[in-house]
């Protein structure tokens, strides 16, 4: 069997590196970004005939389907360039090949068309980017055994691997000889890519051989790549007299760029920005402790030498928009170098470079001109990758130093007072990117540890299920990072204006963007007591070592508690007969039947618990012990609903147990007791009514009497919620994923706990079409995963499908929720769990997730049989969108109400409007979606109203890949 998504390989390595700033910064995601989604649907049961009540909102979460960026390598090289030369003395020509792909690369250099009047070149690295060769060895020289006989040399080697973003710096070191006047084109350097051969990229060195002195200068930064707006950063201007002849009136000036390329080679000009000047930052190497001057005023003597310095001068007529150096007399050898600060400008977009060209020109003694030359160019990478990275998890979504201590007890607390047995209580923390760029954050859940204390005296009850939910409190996070760990996504930083995206917080004093992600704790139905805590813990996928912590506190589980009246509801005040009473006292109601006859007991089931909660029915004659459904011989109990007059006077449907009460609500039955044809006048018979929740335990008992008269007279990953009618099944897809770099073996899975009456079958998705069918192989205790092979291993970044269909008791109490914990265990001793929690009820909704391409972003998914919505991944470009398909099924048997299909935006993407359509049973709800604007981002809604037994809605919409 072939295992599922075996272009996963490997993406652990993808994610980190690019991220999201701005829509304006965004840079495009890397190779091997795994765009993982998850939807959810949200829907109410009716409680009533007319609906003019209904229970509590119930959610069920759709399969994982999972999208890979795929590789695009791109590179530039810079640049050409003609330099000064003395016919037979080496000259430098400095190189930066960038890559502007999304894929880590390497490349083949070549010299090549090497002019026969170069006597010997060598190409060297620049690790420092400072114009010059490393000292040591070349990469490879023209000694090098490779020319194919026409000029050509290639190096034997690639060069180490440059990682998307980065820049490879090597300088060409080449003798070349000629004649004084003469321009020669000495050779040619071109670097290709190994991951796309064919893609190659050359530029072409040049010499001119002046009748007069000749200087090497060369520019270089003391960094090559940071975020927009940052510095300082310092600018070196290096010139070296390599001729035998004095030079006069060197002029160096470099106009600071104002604009900026992107990876196309596309410029942006104007007010775009670039590099601006640091005022009185410039300093000469002779004396580098002594400023120079930035006004057009003269020359400055340092060091028994003269200098004229200008920069940026708005008082001048012609030093207003560079730096400018001037140098009387420069003797032959004579090297020194001119140093300055420059800031980078605000609102560049990541991934823009900006590239810097000085000039410079001198004279001879006898004042003949030569020039202008133009330096190397120096490159600037602008990065919104955080070089320095910071997080703080918190309770607050103005302030993002609150809490940045995990001994505080200020500020990382999220308190929730109280919720009922066997409820959920949702705790809302604040992740804050406190680094200088854009970082994502694992989320990991450590229920046995608070971030105050870290103790584990009041940890989360044993068998709560935690769910980590997106801002909007429905859609589950998800992993974008491939490190089997869910996590925020990129949080960016603020743009120059102090501003974070629309779906993030900012907290304008300290910089900085934060997101919220919701825990979900739902708790055992028999756990009471309180508080709890919970620790959720958000790391750099950056740096690891950088961590916060916020604690999530339950103040208290309520008990949940049932009362049964007679003839009325339940009003709080004990006016409702048998309202609180004591079972063990007399009884409340008594009622006469004659011999073989029926009499009827009005009883109200009221929930006065902090929870919706359904309970069985039973009876006895005995309180202690209560002996349910035990009566003297030959007399009956059966339980009805109402038959409409709201008096038991007519019965309605027979019945075991209550529908789902809302708190403070009731449920009216009908008690019908029958005595046996032989009874005995003036027989008194106690019975006793319970009203008993199998989920939470609480229970009520009361004491009613019938009379006898004298005449005639019844990791796994993702956890999955989901609802499931008494009697039928329902299915939970997982994925079993390797995301360590090992292979695994002997994979076996398996489900507890199985002795509940709840029984689970587990199978592996054999087809590989991600959904369940008659035609997957279904996995028995001791089967391994058979996964890629006939040993059953699991590659780095495979992943195989899972599926564990689950049978409810036909008897089951509705509203009793069940917990199966599937855990998959391989040889090499590694584990992991999911959990599927279901709940019993008389509602089916089920929700699917697929998936196809469309190539050319025009909102209908790529024509072709293989290109149909699809459970399983594939491969897309940067710049290409995805198509999505949610499908809302109502498998019950009774309509449900508000149903709401909910979905968002993820990591690296956009919204595509172009794809956006959806369809009820009542038509067209296209115009009800709520969702981002075009190529924006944020939640993705639809309320699709009602849908009755086996009726469908679906949601189509559209995500772009960042390019």
């Amino acid at each position: 069997m072939k295992a599922t998504h075996k272009f996963f390989i490997s993406v652990g390595l993808a994610l980190v590196v690019l991220g999201a700033a701005t829509a304006g910064q965004a840079a495009a995601p890397q190779a091997g970004t795994i765009i993982s989604n998850q939807a959810s649907a949200s829907f109410k049961s009716c409680l009533d005939d007319a609906c003019t009540e209904t229970a509590e909102a119930q959610s069920v979460t759709s399969n994982l389907v999972e999208t890979v960026v795929q590789a695009v390598p791109a590179f530039t090289l810079d640049t050409d360039q003609t330099k000064p030369a003395v016919s037979g003395e080496p000259v430098n020509f400095p190189h930066t090949l960038s890559n502007t792909g999304n894929v880590d690369d390497t490349y083949q250099l070549c010299v090549v068309n090497v002019n026969a009047d170069v006597s010997s070149w060598a190409l060297y690295p620049d690790a420092n980017n400072d114009g010059q060769p490393d000292i040591g060895d070349p990469l490879f020289d023209s000694t090098d055994t490779t020319d194919d006989g026409s000029g050509n040399f290639c190096w034997t080697s690639s060069t180490r691997v440059v990682a998307a973003g980065e820049q490879l710096d090597f300088v060409i070191e080449a003798t070349p000889t000629g004649t004084v006047g003469q321009t020669l084109t000495a050779l040619d350097i071109s670097a290709e890519s190994s991951e796309d051969p064919g893609q190659i990229v050359s530029n072409t060195d040049s010499v001119l051989f002046p009748d007069g002195p000749v200087f090497d200068v060369v520019k270089s930064l003391s960094e090559n790549q940071g975020a927009s707006p940052s510095g300082n950063y310092t600018v070196t201007l290096r010139y070296r007299n390599i001729s035998n002849q004095t030079a006069t009136n060197l002029v160096i000036e470099d106009e600071l760029p104002t604009e900026y390329r992107d990876l196309e080679g596309n410029f942006t000009t104007g007010d775009a920005g670039g590099m601006t000047y640091v005022a009185d930052s410039a300093r000469w190497s002779l004396e580098p402790t002594t400023p120079l001057t930035d006004d057009d005023d003269g020359t400055q003597t340092l060091a028994g030498e003269a200098i004229d310095v200008c920069a940026y001068d708005s008082g001048s007529t012609d030093c207003t928009d560079l730096v400018r150096a001037t140098l009387a007399s420069v003797a032959p050898g004579a090297e020194a170098s001119l140093s300055f600060e420059v800031s980078i400008d605000a609102d560049i977009p990541a991934t823009s470079v900006i590239a810097n060209t000085a000039s410079y020109a001198y004279e001879n003694q006898d004042g003949d001109s030569f020039g202008e030359f133009d330096t190397n160019t120096a490159l600037f990478t602008i990065t919104d990758i955080a070089q320095n990275p910071g997080v703080v998890a918190n309770n607050t979504q103005a302030d993002s130093s609150l809490g940045s201590d995990d001994a505080s007890d200020t500020g990382n607390v999220v308190e929730v007072a109280s919720i009922g047995q066997g409820g959920s209580a949702q705790f809302d923390n604040i992740i804050w990117n406190t680094g200088d760029g854009v970082d994502s954050f694992d989320i990991e859940v450590q229920p046995s540890n608070n971030s105050v204390s870290f103790t584990t005296e009041s940890s989360f009850p044993d068998g709560t299920v935690f769910q980590l939910l997106r801002s909007d409190g429905a859609t589950p996070l998800t992993d974008t990072t491939g490190s089997g760990t869910l996590d925020t996504g990129p949080i960016p930083v603020p743009d120059s204006s102090g501003n974070c995206p629309a779906r993030f917080v900012t907290d304008t004093a300290n910089n900085a963007c934060g997101i919220k992600v919701v825990l979900k704790a739902t708790v055992p139905p028999d756990a009471l007591g309180g508080p709890f805590d919970v620790t959720k813990v958000a790391t750099s996928n950056t740096d690891a070592s950088v961590s916060n912590a916020v604690t999530d506190r339950l103040t208290a589980i309520s008990e949940n508690s049932v009362d049964i009246t007679n003839d009325a509801e339940a009003d709080g005040n004990g006016g409702a007969p048998g309202e609180g009473a004591d079972p063990a006292g007399g009884p409340i109601n008594t009622n006469n039947v004659a011999p073989g006859n029926t009499t009827t007991f009005n009883l109200f089931i009221n929930n006065t618990g902090a929870r919706q909660d359904s309970y069985a029915l039973a009876y006895s004659d005995t309180l202690s012990p209560f002996e349910a459904n035990q009566l003297p011989d030959g007399w009956q109990v059966e339980f009805f609903n109402d038959g409409g007059n709201g008096d038991c006077s007519s019965l309605g449907q027979a019945i075991s147990s209550t529908a789902l009460i809302p708190k403070g609500g009731s449920q009216q039955v009908c008690a019908e007791v029958t005595a046996p044809d032989d009874a005995t006048g003036g027989t008194e018979v106690s019975v006793y009514f319970r009203a008993l929740s199998q989920t939470s335990g609480a229970e009520d008992i009361k004491h009613d009497q019938v009379v006898v008269s004298s005449g005639p007279a019844i990791s796994l990953t993702p956890d999955q919620f989901g609802q499931v009618e008494p009697g039928s099944a329902v299915v939970y897809t997982h994925q079993v994923a390797n995301t360590g770099n090992v292979p695994l073996t002997g994979l076996e899975l398996s489900a507890t706990p199985l002795d509940d009456g709840w029984s689970v079958v587990l199978f592996e998705d054999t087809d590989g079409n991600g959904e369940w069918s008659a035609d997957d192989t279904r996995l028995d205790d001791g089967d391994f995963l058979a996964t890629d092979n006939s040993v059953g291993e699991l590659l780095p970044g495979e992943e195989v499908t899972v599926f564990a269909r689950l049978f409810a008791p036909s008897e089951v109490s509705l509203g009793t929720v069940n917990i199966k914990t599937l855990e998959v265990v391989a040889a090499e001793g590694v584990s992991d769990t999911a959990t599927d929690t279901t709940t019993a009820n008389n509602t089916d909704i089920i929700i699917t997730k697929r998936q196809a391409p469309d190539t050319d972003c025009d909102g209908q998914p790529d024509s072709g049989s293989e290109f149909d919505f699809v459970f399983t991944g594939f491969e897309v470009a940067p710049g290409d969108c995805v198509a999505y398909e949610l499908v809302a099924t109502n498998q019950g048997a009774a309509t449900m109400n508000k149903v709401t299909i909910s979905d968002r935006t993820q990591s690296f993407t956009v919204y595509n409007v172009a794809t956006a359509n959806c369809m009820a049973p009542t038509g067209s709800c296209t115009d009800e979606i709520d969702a981002p604007v075009d190529g924006g981002t944020g939640p993705i809604d639809v309320n699709v109203g009602s849908l009755a037994a086996g009726e469908k809605a679906t949601l189509i919409f559209g995500l772009k890949v960042r390019k």
